[in-house]
């Protein structure tokens, strides 16, 4: 009767670990999938929006069940230079022309950030980085803030829109 005790306590507890387990899995939402970018822009502290990838940035976001991912964001089919007021060219700066990365990517809904572990990026300063970032879900809408660069008064924002799978039971 005593082995019995033993085991019906084993079960129960194993059975309280499982339902918690799943209903931490149920309050995190799954990021798995592709995304593509409908917005990339700079968000000043006056309010106002600056467009450092141009009007019309294209990117992809693929991220795997395992929390691996890969992104990048390019500018908009236009030159990689501008003409100032006086005619003069004005190069743009490798920033704004690209922002690619790869690593792994978690969300935290209590705190409502995710986070990137950037293990290799285009602005090499963010290898081997960890960036926490403020984000928003709904529905199939993901948009989040990139940490402050030194010297900006703005922060930059993504916008992206998971993709419906072309395949039954992709994720």
């Amino acid at each position: 009767m005593r082995h019995w005790h033993s085991l019906r306590g084993i079960l129960l507890a194993a059975l309280i670990v499982s339902q918690a387990a799943l209903a931490d899995t149920a309050a995190t939402p799954s990021l798995a999938g592709t995304w593509t970018l409908k917005a990339a822009y700079d968000l000043h502290k006056d309010g106002s929006k600056t467009f450092g990838f141009g009007p019309a940035p294209s990117g992809i976001l693929m991220i795997d069940r395992d929390g691996r991912y890969s992104l990048q964001i390019y500018r908009s089919n236009q030159p990689t230079h501008a003409i100032d007021a006086k005619g003069v060219r004005t190069d743009f700066k490798p920033g704004e022309i690209a922002s690619t990365h790869y690593g792994e990517v978690s969300l935290d809904p209590a705190t409502h950030s995710v986070t990137f572990r950037i293990e290799r990026a285009y602005n090499l300063r963010w290898d081997g980085t960890v960036q926490v970032r403020p984000y928003m879900l709904s529905a199939d809408v993901l948009s989040y803030q990139v940490p402050q660069q030194p010297g900006s008064d703005s922060v930059a924002v993504s916008v992206w829109q998971r993709v419906k799978p072309a395949i039954k039971g992709a994720p």
